[in-house]
């Protein structure tokens, strides 16, 4: 009986991992262009309504995972419609998830394009997004508004995004401080991505604990005591995600940063995500 069971927790494993990757119909830029052009497939897009609203592939459809039975509805009546589902480039799974659960629908013609919308804009494709006012860029360092400055654990910071206080570190403020190779006082950097990529690399000083984004649970009994606590990602959607699944009394001391982070060891670049 020990050694049946063994060999079906074997066989189940290796089910699970097959419909995680092997199953999944990876296209490259080329062939995804080509459906564009001849405008054969419905392309979803796999990010946070806030990404997507930045920018994405022309006529992309919003489809986050998180929501898949709430945007299923959506989807062509025809089992065989061709469909391309990506998000935030190469280290992004959601739309790995997102291509599985609608080809567990039924639709047999699924396709992830692992490129994504980062791809697609720097080969200068056909993009949309919402009009916003284009402003110069300004020239030298970055200086932050002091009105939306503020104290949080003993650590100086200012709020970012839209709104002040929707939890949102100044993305462009925090981007100059660690591209000089500053951290601000009592602030600790939470990795919040998978202990892998972690290994690969991370913000010098980060701690990784990861964010299940399954559970949308993150171990908050990790966090350091009295310090503020900032989340990163790749692209700022999980860090977004992860901040919002916390109690308020833990929010209170924890922001996001909105940011595209990129790290071998610690040698990282960050570039911060402008504002919708």
């Amino acid at each position: 009986m020990k050694i049946l069971g063994k060999v079906i927790l074997v066989v189940s494993l290796a089910i699970s991992s097959v419909m995680a990757s092997g199953d999944l119909n990876i296209v490259p830029l080329n062939k995804v262009k080509g459906m564009f052009n001849a405008k054969s497939a419905l392309f979803v897009d796999a990010r946070g309504f806030k990404l997507y609203q930045k920018g994405t592939i022309m006529g992309s459809m919003h489809f986050p995972n998180k929501q898949f039975k709430k945007f299923a509805k959506f989807l062509p009546t025809n089992k065989n419609a061709k469909i391309v589902s990506f998000c935030n480039g190469y280290k992004c799974d959601e739309s790995d998830h997102l291509a599985i659960n609608i080809m567990k629908l039924g639709y047999t013609n699924v396709y992830v394009y692992k490129g994504g919308y980062p791809e697609w804009k720097e080969k200068e494709l056909p993009l949309m997004s919402l009009v916003k006012e284009c402003k110069s860029a300004p020239k030298g360092p970055y200086i932050p508004n002091e009105e939306t400055a503020v104290t949080i654990n003993g650590a100086k910071v200012y709020w970012g995004g839209e709104e002040i206080d929707d939890g949102m570190i100044d993305q462009f403020w925090l981007t100059d401080q660690l591209n000089n190779g500053k951290t601000p006082a009592n602030v600790q950097l939470v990795d919040i991505r998978k202990p892998s990529q972690y290994k690969d690399g991370h913000i010098a000083g980060a701690i990784n604990i990861p964010w299940n984004a399954d559970a949308e649970k993150i171990d908050h009994t990790k966090f350091p005591a009295g310090k503020l606590i900032v989340f990163y990602c790749n692209t700022g959607m999980q860090s977004t995600d992860a901040k919002g699944s916390l109690d308020d009394d833990i929010s209170e001391n924890v922001l996001y940063f909105d940011a595209n982070v990129n790290c071998t060891g610690t040698k990282c670049t960050i570039e911060a995500n402008e504002n919708l």
